[in-house]
């Protein structure tokens, strides 16, 4: 079937052209399981363009499950269970996968709000008292956000208020760091270690995970041992931290690469397609 010229058809509220998803095949016969598509444009009789490896060929009819793996222009980011229409190609030369638009999308949590499954070592201090001794535990983030974070700890902290820090993982800092620097054609390694920019935006990007203020929205305790109690918290940060944001996408990035259920952002403007003619 071609898809015959004339105005596109409506885009459903939410998605972009050039918006980057995952898309995540259930049945067993398609051996990607998922892969990251953008969608390059909605065909005349209104179904999604996805561009799609050649070799990925689900048949017609095989449910997908497509999530955006980066938010529009709203800040937002979405999700919807569809179905495989048939394959096309774009310009003759670019294949796409063909998807039926949802009825339905859920809406993702926005920017502050969202937050992603993580496994970080950090630490956690309070005081009882404004006059009393500070008290120190050690934590494990399981999630986080750039709004808040959920720990586990051995200690139960008697107090409101506590100050967190986490141990960002070195491929994170090493790679924002580098981001951070200035085209000089120096790299790292060639810099002088008494003056190295690179350690010192390394050191002030760890400085943003230290001491983060935080108040314990709840208290639980999540499981028992032959140690005692393990306690989960909830915590919501005293203001947004943009460090803790940039680290949820980074490590969304990593699982979007692995074909992990997950979110990832990729700002690279994609250009207008024409539309797809039906293989």
């Amino acid at each position: 079937m071609k898809a015959t010229s004339g105005i596109r058809a409506q885009l459903p509220d939410g998605i972009e052209i050039g918006q980057r998803f995952l898309l995540r095949f259930d049945d067993p016969r398609v051996e990607a399981g998922a892969y990251q598509g953008r969608l390059q444009d909605m065909s005349k009789s209104g179904l999604m363009c996805f561009d799609a490896p050649d070799d990925v060929r689900p048949r017609k009819g095989t449910p997908v499950t497509v999530r955006s793996i980066q938010q529009n222009a709203a800040g937002s980011s979405c999700s919807f269970s569809s179905e495989i229409r048939g394959r096309g190609r774009l310009r003759g030369k670019l294949p796409v996968l063909l998807v039926e638009p949802p009825e339905r999308m859920e809406a993702r949590t926005r920017r502050g709000a969202h937050r992603v499954s993580v496994c970080l070592r950090g630490s956690m201090t309070w005081r009882e008292a404004p006059r009393c001794p500070q008290q120190r535990a050690s934590v494990v983030i399981t999630n986080l956000s750039g709004g808040g974070a959920q720990v586990y700890t051995r200690q139960q902290p008697d107090a409101g208020f506590v100050e967190i820090t986490i141990s960002a993982p070195t491929p994170f800092v090493e790679e924002t760091a580098r981001r951070s620097l200035p085209r000089t054609g120096m790299t790292p390694r060639r810099m002088s270690l008494a003056t190295n920019p690179f350690s010192d935006a390394c050191e002030k990007l760890n400085e943003r995970f230290s001491g983060i203020r935080s108040q314990v929205v709840s208290c639980t305790v999540h499981s028992r041992d032959e140690r005692g109690p393990v306690y989960a918290l909830c915590l919501s940060f005293c203001d947004q931290q943009e460090g803790c944001y940039q680290l949820v996408r980074y490590l969304e990035r990593q699982s979007a690469r692995k074909g992990i259920d997950s979110e990832a952002p990729d700002t690279t403007p994609a250009p207008r397609r024409p539309l797809a003619t039906a293989a």
